[in-house]
């Protein structure tokens, strides 16, 4: 019984050193600082393989947009709180879902091909199902 034990304990541990060793060379800690810190421009960095200029470049689309998005937000916002009529209400959100599907595919045009189609196909999703109740921040945590 005692020799079950400490082969256990052996095994347990060696596994537990394996799951460390691979976790530490297959993946990337600039990814996991970023989503443990909620920095979602690094994320994007990282996990697209931008190289500075790219990335130069996205930062600037995605400040200048900041402001856009900020006023079609709040639009929406006020029309709610003012009980607008719906089909208002839906003529600014469909204007927001239109500017960020462009913001969007202006971003992937800046990545190289193959990472810009996998951005689209995780951002795009997101767009038709957005609720419209404050603007995006850049953060990944809610």
């Amino acid at each position: 019984m005692k020799n079950i034990l400490i082969t256990l304990a052996m095994a347990v541990a060696a596994c537990a050193v394996a799951f460390g060793v691979s976790y530490r060379m297959c993946c990337e800690q600039e990814l996991h600082r970023a989503a443990s810190e909620g920095d979602a421009m690094t994320w994007l960095r990282t996990e697209f393989h931008l190289n500075e200029a790219q990335f130069a470049a996205v930062k600037k689309l995605h400040s200048d947009y900041g402001m856009m998005c900020g006023e079609h937000c709040a639009a929406i916002m006020a029309a709610k709180k003012r009980n607008a009529p719906p089909a208002e209400i839906l003529a600014l959100e469909k204007t927001c879902v239109e500017a960020m599907t462009a913001h969007f595919k202006s971003v992937a045009g800046l990545m190289p091909p193959a990472e810009g189609e996998r951005y689209l196909a995780v951002v795009m999703p997101r767009v038709d199902g957005y609720g419209h109740t404050g603007a995006p921040n850049v953060q990944m945590k809610p």
